[in-house]
């Protein structure tokens, strides 16, 4: 059960990430407009002057490509959490690569997308294979499993 709903959180992912790259435009025109409202007062204040577009844009790839790395490494064995890295950087090349063929005229591959979307899936699959503590698969249902069999004397 675990595995189908965890195959299932990530093709509802995946969908949401291919709705956010593969599409002509990013943005709508209510959807551009706040977001340069709000960058707009940023800018006016010393304290949040640092908060950019360029910054926005690199912080929210690394955060959309978290789980990009934290699925595979959830669905594999532990050893294999590194997986998760391969699986982000060969989705954005093949991202970027639909944005440079089909779609630039609206949207440009950038490089930068490349390293950032990369650094996510790095950390999500990073945090399950080095943070999360050791899966034991099958060991706690088995001995459960025995020891309801075995006789009590």
């Amino acid at each position: 059960m675990r595995r189908a709903v965890l195959l299932l959180l990530t093709l509802v992912y995946l969908a949401g990430v291919a709705w956010m790259t593969l599409r002509p435009s990013v943005y709508d025109a209510d959807t551009g407009a706040l977001l340069w409202r709000a960058l707009d007062v940023f800018a006016r204040h010393d304290e949040t002057s640092w908060i950019t577009f360029a910054r926005v844009e690199a912080a929210a790839n690394v955060a959309m490509f978290v789980p990009m790395g934290m699925f595979p490494a959830l669905m594999l064995p532990k050893r294999f959490w590194w997986v998760g890295i391969v699986v982000g950087f060969a989705a954005t090349v093949g991202i970027e690569t639909v944005q440079a063929t089909y779609l630039s005229a609206t949207r440009f591959s950038d490089p930068q997308d490349l390293v950032m979307n990369t650094l996510g899936a790095a950390i999500g699959a990073a945090f399950v294979g080095l943070v999360l503590p050791r899966r034991r698969r099958g060991r706690g249902r088995g001995r459960s499993r025995q020891g309801s069999a075995a006789p009590v004397w």
